[in-house]
């Protein structure tokens, strides 16, 4: 890794002493903390997405995320720094990321002494959705003008996943002879088309379209990839990162997926009903959320995952650790859902 060009350092005021490369990153120390400088391969208009979406928050009282740090406008920078020197194209407006030729660098303050989130901890894990309730407080009321995706209602992406089902199942028999992996997923296929078509039957004797039409118009954000690496625990607070993937969709799209990442990747010490009280307590559930929840958390995206990885190309050998996923899911199903039917006693 190079080190940091005088451009960036200078866009951002920093001094080059303070620097150091660590993991794909600069660390650099700053009279207002630490900070991270990184190159994102996303495009600009996703950044400033993101970008719109955290300072939303920090505006709703929602602080505990990595927001972008704006570069300082060009017609505030001294002269020490040629901007025109090696044709960089520099774009430097006091916008949320700085473009230097194809390649576009961000800046974020670091948390202080934060780690990942410990899903065997169950302080870690209550405290994660008492912020993700706050977190989801905050995310409402996104304006029109901040340009987030919209996420279509889970029936609709659900059919769509039974239709991707049907056509693994065509190509899993197409080929002269079949792998493991095709006799495996042809055996167990039929019961998780069940499964789906179950998600999709129950969802029908809810409110919830009503719901997702009602999220849609008030613009409330859910951030899709609730995943421990996006989960930071410190001692003040559960810090909420990368909204590479938020959209704007019913919250308990995120509540399901937080619940099901923690039965899927934990002891699941915790009983279902104190996660939601956990939440409830910040966040008043609405009436009747647990029959959304169950279906949402029902439906088989593990399963679904695997064989899209697998039939989404043409291969000619399975590769063992999709053998090994795939027969850990098989295997955990009945646990899980053992864990999670809890949810609507």
């Amino acid at each position: 890794m190079e080190r940091l060009s005088p451009i960036i350092q200078e866009a951002y005021g920093l001094q080059s002493r303070r620097i150091k490369k660590e993991k794909g990153r600069y660390i650099c120390e700053t009279a207002n903390g630490t900070m991270s400088v990184y190159i994102t391969h996303e495009p600009p208009e996703a950044i400033q997405q993101q970008h719109n979406i955290k300072e939303h928050l920090a505006e709703n009282g929602f602080p505990w995320t990595d927001r972008f740090q704006p570069a300082v406008p060009v017609e505030n920078r001294s002269d020490r720094v040629d901007l025109k020197r090696n044709d960089s194209k520099l774009k430097a407006t006091g916008q949320p990321y700085i473009q230097l030729g194809r390649e576009a660098y961000v800046m974020i303050k670091n948390p202080t002494r934060h780690r990942e989130t410990d899903l065997e901890n169950e302080a870690d894990v209550l405290q994660a959705f008492e912020y993700l309730a706050r977190f989801h407080i905050a995310a409402r009321g996104v304006p029109q003008s901040a340009a987030i995706p919209v996420s279509p209602p889970m029936p609709e992406i659900y059919t769509r996943q039974i239709s991707e089902l049907t056509q693994a199942g065509k190509q899993a028999r197409r080929g002269p002879r079949m792998s493991d992996f095709d006799v495996s997923f042809i055996k167990h296929a039929p019961i998780y088309s069940e499964i789906m078509q179950e998600s999709i039957t129950r969802l029908a004797e809810t409110n919830y379209v009503s719901l997702h039409a009602q999220a849609i118009a008030q613009g409330t954000i859910c951030h899709n990839a609730l995943k421990e690496e996006n989960l930071l625990a410190a001692s003040e607070a559960t810090y909420i990162i990368n909204f590479s993937e938020a959209t704007i969709d019913l919250q308990l799209a995120d509540l399901a997926a937080l619940i099901r990442r923690y039965a899927q990747r934990s002891s699941k010490t915790i009983p279902v009903s104190y996660l939601l009280t956990a939440y409830d307590n910040i966040n008043p559930l609405p009436q009747k959320a647990q029959s959304i929840l169950y279906p949402l958390l029902i439906f088989p995206w593990a399963f679904m995952k695997i064989i899209t990885q697998y039939y989404s190309k043409k291969r000619n050998w399975t590769p063992g650790g999709l053998i090994s996923r795939m027969e850990t899911i098989l295997a955990e199903r009945a646990d899980y859902e053992k864990y999670v039917e809890t949810t609507v006693k």
